[in-house]
């Protein structure tokens, strides 16, 4: 395929769509040409099996980014790995045995007609935290680069990643069939920052991309980056001409995602490690999502004084009732009832028009307060919230017809069970 016809294809089908099986052939370089090695700090390694390029920065653990010092990461607490990982087992695991990985690619879609043509890893080193960039300066590289990368991966127990699970990882295991190699990519432990980014924060974000976050959670804003659909053509281009300066911006994208891995599991852990003394302090939607994290993971005191706390702190009815509905549940799970039926009673004083609370009292009075007048005028506020919602228009589809007949089969039990309760009472009644 021409490079022209390549072109005119890539213009239709968009930026983010990889219209080669392969990348291009590489050209001759063109007059004044500046190739990566003279524009980013590193060297050519040669291997048996040929030659790549390295780039390798350090930082100070003092430095900052995002906010915190990369250091912060090293102080994470054993429960704040054990809820990044979503295993207690792994609260003591070592966090200078986690190796930072991030990906540059032809194309977004994956798939084995994509090439990874950089792979940035990063790790701490005595008082450094180093970052490797391996890159391939054309097709012919890409054994050497994998090589090269085999070299370190055995020396991690864990990843860190950003979406590393369905894409990154993937997609390099790919590559290393494609080429007959084995990989080392065989880490015990992979942490994809992703899903607790969205367990923490999708109700405070409309979109929890890396970059999202970093604007929002962070506090990082880029200078001069190239934005992720445009570094497939780059590649391209550079592969063709052999002209390195546009890259450049590409080698300083993939460190800046690298050290937004380290800030962003730095926040991630201590919001998770310590939520009611986090800096900057934990707005309610986080406290409230750390809750859920908690009671998921079986923290469940740690899970109360966190619901408490986001109660609190909410502005927002919507939150209130969310957090309320939760607590309530726990508490009852936990023995408390009495903090239970006061969440329960908040929600009817609010006018919450779900029916959970309603029946939750109306299970109390009947079963442990034995006062069933008090549990039918709870079912019978139940019913007439349930019409008013029909009316309004805010019931659920096909949900409010179930919750109907539930609550009139609990309020004709509670009718039956008043009748003997009187009767037992009344002189010459019947006992049943």
């Amino acid at each position: 395929m021409s490079v022209d016809l390549r072109d005119r294809l890539r213009r239709v089908l968009g930026p983010s769509r990889s219209v080669e099986a392969r990348p291009p052939v590489s050209e001759a370089p063109r007059e004044g040409a500046l190739d990566v090695d003279r524009l980013v700090p590193g060297s050519v390694v040669l291997d048996p099996l040929g030659a790549c390029f390295v780039g390798e920065r350090a930082f100070p653990l003092e430095h900052i980014h995002g906010g915190l010092p990369l250091a912060a990461f090293l102080g994470l607490g054993e429960r704040a790995v054990a809820c990044l990982a979503r295993d207690a087992g792994l609260a003591s695991l070592d966090l200078r045995q986690m190796l930072f990985l991030d990906t540059e690619t032809t194309g977004l879609s994956g798939g084995t007609g994509t090439y990874v043509f950089m792979v940035g890893l990063g790790f701490f080193d005595g008082d450094r935290f180093v970052v490797r960039q391996y890159f391939m300066r054309h097709h012919a590289e890409e054994r050497a680069m994998l090589a090269q990368l085999n070299e370190l991966l055995p020396r991690f127990r864990a990843l860190v990643s950003f979406n590393g699970k369905g894409f990154d990882v993937p997609l390099l295991q790919t590559r290393f069939v494609a080429n007959r190699q084995r990989s080392a990519l065989l880490a015990e432990v992979h942490l994809d920052l992703l899903f607790p980014s969205r367990r923490l924060w999708r109700e405070r974000l409309e979109s929890c991309s890396l970059g999202s976050i970093e604007r929002a959670i962070l506090g990082h804003v880029r200078r001069g980056d190239v934005p992720g659909w445009a570094i497939p053509e780059l590649y391209f281009r550079y592969v063709r001409d052999g002209d390195a300066r546009p890259m450049a911006r590409v080698f300083a994208h993939n460190l800046d995602d690298i050290l937004s891995l380290v800030a962003l599991a730095g926040r991630l852990g201590h919001l998770l490690g310590d939520p009611l003394n986090a800096e900057p302090g934990a707005e309610a939607e986080d406290l409230f999502a750390v809750a859920r994290v908690y009671e998921d993971q079986g923290y469940w005191e740690d899970a109360c004084v966190c619901y408490e706390a986001a109660l609190g702190a909410s502005r927002s009815r919507d939150l209130q009732v969310a957090v309320a509905t939760r607590l309530a549940a726990l508490c009852k799970r936990r023995g408390r009832l009495e903090r239970a039926l006061e969440l329960w009673q908040r929600l009817l004083s609010a006018g919450y028009a779900q029916h959970h609370p309603y029946v939750e009292l109306a299970k109390h009075y009947e079963h442990r307060a034995r006062d069933y007048a008090q549990a039918i005028t709870i079912v019978e506020q139940a019913l007439t919230g349930l019409e008013v919602a029909e009316m309004r228009g805010h019931a659920a589809p096909g949900s409010s017809l179930a919750e109907r007949r539930e609550l009139e089969r609990r309020l004709a039990r509670l009718l039956a069970k008043q009748r003997r309760a009187v009767a037992s009472r009344t002189p010459g009644g019947v006992c049943s």
